[in-house]
């Protein structure tokens, strides 16, 4: 599944993040909270990862060249040199610009083994791609993380967003979030937008780039090309 990174200022499509989704003929529709973390206890999730990659890849080969793939790598994939490796090989021999690629990570994903995890960041940072830390504001020590890794984008928990109309102090989180981004130089995305109220407040606030329902909920593959039609330009609609 793909759900879209929008700008919403401009109302158009910056990046696909690829969502890993699971349907069991047994147990129906599994929530990724469950078998993500079943499959990292068992040490599946490099070969999904790998497999998910391979084929997010492909399928960004048939979008625009503007838009970006999002993808997700956790704590045993970037801890892994072997994992990484393989990574850097489905990447480099795809037939996509690495810079088109953007890795997420989360923080806790790297408090396992920081030292490692920063080595094997250079080494997919040095084929083009970009990073970004996921759920910004929620991990344990995100200053830090900000200095000692070369972050692309920051992408600004949910749990601020939800409230935002009428904290003051979700409010003043997210404006220190955004300042704090523009100051350093990367990229803000702010997650779980669900209204037009919170996109009226965001932007308010300077935020462009957001992601959440309000917008699109994720879609399958075969969806990608109604959902480029529905934030294409008016100008090549009309072309």
């Amino acid at each position: 599944m793909f759900q879209p990174v929008v700008d919403m200022v401009e109302g158009r499509i910056l990046a696909l993040e690829c969502l890993a989704r699971w349907t069991s003929p047994a147990l129906g529709s599994v929530s990724p909270a469950i078998f993500i973390p079943t499959a990292e206890r068992t040490g599946l999730i490099t070969p999904i990862t790998l497999v998910m990659l391979d084929k997010a890849l492909a399928a960004m080969r048939a979008w625009p060249p503007s838009i970006r793939l999002s993808f997700n790598l956790s704590s045993n994939d970037i801890t892994s040199q072997v994992a990484v490796l393989r990574i850097v090989a489905l990447l480099t021999t795809s037939g996509v610009s690495p810079s088109r690629v953007i890795f997420e990570l989360t923080e806790t994903a790297l408090l396992h083994d920081f030292g490692t995890a920063r080595a094997n960041i250079a080494l997919i940072k040095a084929t083009g791609a970009q990073i970004a830390l996921d759920d910004f504001g929620t991990g344990y020590s995100s200053l830090s993380h900000i200095q000692n890794l070369p972050l692309n984008k920051l992408k600004i928990d949910r749990r601020f967003v939800v409230d935002i109309e009428t904290n003051e102090t979700s409010r003043m989180i997210v404006r220190s979030l955004v300042a704090l981004c523009h100051g350093i130089g990367v990229d803000c995305i702010v997650e779980g937008v669900e209204t037009e109220g919170q996109a009226r407040a965001l932007g308010s606030l300077g935020c462009s780039a957001v992601q959440g329902y309000l917008y699109a909920r994720p879609v399958a593959v075969e969806g990608i090309p109604g959902l480029l039609d529905r934030f294409a330009p008016e100008e090549a609609l009309s072309a």
